[in-house]
């Protein structure tokens, strides 16, 4: 997949303003040229109010490609990434990685 800059600058933004664990790219629509014309976002951040965070992502921060983000707590990623049919494991099985704040293990 071609990433888009749109996309990369995306998230380098909400990795400013909301210095999350992990951000993935779970879904792009691509054209005829394999251009990314929009794509979808999750996010671990530690929060405590999810709606709030949310808000001030789309509201603080513009993209030229219309983006869609599902935002999950730290907490709430360990417990539903684990389980066989939960959204957040097909995240972590078929997304792609662009943001983790975690060093490299050794």
């Amino acid at each position: 997949m071609n990433l888009s800059p749109h996309v990369r600058q995306l998230v380098s933004a909400i990795a400013d303003l909301c210095s999350p664990e992990k951000i993935y790219l779970f879904n792009a629509k691509q054209n005829l040229e394999n251009q990314i014309t929009s794509f979808k976002l999750c996010v671990v951040a530690d929060t405590g109010n999810k709606a709030a965070l949310e808000r001030k992502i789309y509201l603080e921060l513009d993209c030229e490609l219309p983006y869609d983000l599902v935002l999950y707590t730290p907490s709430e990623w360990e417990k539903f990434r684990q389980k066989p049919h939960a959204f957040a494991g097909e995240i972590e099985r078929k997304g792609v990685l662009l943001y983790d704040k975690a060093p490299p293990a050794e």
